[in-house]
């Protein structure tokens, strides 16, 4: 199995349905900032809420 290095590649190679709900989180949030990148981000939200 392939691994990606940004949800985005994944969704367009594997479809939406290929995703956890982390990863597009990560694709809506498009990007961090110094220190923490989209899927951090991501994850503390679904963490924190879900």
């Amino acid at each position: 199995m392939r691994t990606w290095t940004h949800p985005g590649g994944k969704l367009i190679e594997r479809g939406p349905s290929a995703l956890t709900d982390e990863e597009l989180l990560a694709i809506l949030i498009g990007s961090g900032y110094r220190g923490r990148t989209a899927r951090d981000i991501a994850k503390e939200l679904m963490d924190t809420y879900y």
